[in-house]
């Protein structure tokens, strides 16, 4: 798991926002997302405890991070 970092609800604003933008430029690049939904929809429907908080998560926090690097 990544280190615990804090983000501000700017930063993670902006992180969303970066998300839609890539989403609405290339949306057959988020294919793979549509496979999320299936997953945690048959996790569900058997017992299991979906984990797509974590990679949703890593995502916000992978956009966040890119964003601020390109900031200086």
């Amino acid at each position: 798991m990544a280190e615990p970092r804090m983000m501000s609800q700017e930063e993670m604003a902006a992180a969303f926002d970066e998300w839609m933008r890539q989403y609405t430029e290339d949306p057959a690049a988020f294919e793979a997302e549509f496979q999320t939904v299936q997953r945690f929809m048959a996790d569900k429907a058997d017992g299991r405890e979906p984990d797509y908080g974590q990679s949703c998560a890593a995502l916000m926090f992978k956009l966040s991070d890119a964003l601020l690097q390109a900031a200086g």
